[in-house]
């Protein structure tokens, strides 16, 4: 209840100071109200790597981990978590000669442009694993079902998560930043608890053992995450 009314609360306040404040200074106060809603959507469907996409690889991924036929190791489930910090330092090298390069010709994406290809990449990830599903066998998909999608997952955390502090030093007024920066914290933490309650419409009864049962649940709940990032 509390989280709830808290955000409530924010909300209610970024409403007032959008009434009440000048015509300049409105439409950057929109703009950052629309990319605190969307901060909180993104931080529900990134709660799913420790909620419905960790009980996912126990259920329903291979741990065999193959590379052209060959076998490398047997993953633990848990592990899978950490392919999150390995795309984020494989990735984040890429995306700084991408900006440079964009910047130096003059072609520059806005942030808004950035979060509109972080939500892409994201709702691609959740895709693939309705993708990988067709694949499945005895309702197991490959590891590499995993890896692509916590690649997409993270691309999709470099270009929305770290701009979020940017994003309102951007478009809020400078008389404002230190409450806003405060909504955005607590639009961070509204949204974990979100996340773990959509993490429940993935809830396994616990007399269901059948991996091809189990495997329907995940992907449903997975393909709607991926539309609703759309």
């Amino acid at each position: 209840i509390c989280v709830y009314l808290a955000g409530v609360a924010i909300l209610g306040i970024f409403l007032h100071l959008i009434r009440s404040s000048h015509r300049d200074e409105r439409a950057g106060l929109i703009a950052a109200l629309i990319l605190v809603l969307q901060i909180i959507f993104f931080f529900i469907f990134y709660q799913q790597m420790s909620t419905s996409l960790n009980l996912f690889a126990q259920h329903n991924v291979n741990l065999d981990f193959k590379l052209f036929g060959w076998h490398l190791f047997n993953w633990i489930p848990e592990q899978y978590q950490n392919l999150n910090a390995i795309w984020i330092v494989v990735l984040s090298p890429v995306l700084v000669l991408l900006y440079n390069w964009l910047g130096r010709s003059g072609r520059d994406l806005a942030i808004a442009a950035k979060f509109a290809w972080g939500f892409a990449a994201v709702a691609a990830g959740f895709f693939i694993y309705g993708i990988g599903a067709n694949s499945a066998v005895n309702g197991q998909v490959s590891s590499w079902i995993m890896v692509w999608g916590y690649g997409l997952y993270s691309l999709g955390e470099l270009l929305v998560s770290g701009l979020g502090l940017a994003m309102i030093a951007r478009y809020v007024p400078e008389r404002m930043g230190g409450f806003m920066m405060g909504a955005y914290f607590v639009a961070v933490g509204l949204s974990q608890y979100l996340g773990s309650v959509v993490a429940n419409i993935a809830h396994i009864p616990e007399n269901l053992h059948d991996p091809l049962e189990s495997l329907a649940i995940y992907t449903s709940l997975f393909n709607k995450l991926g539309f609703a990032g759309i």
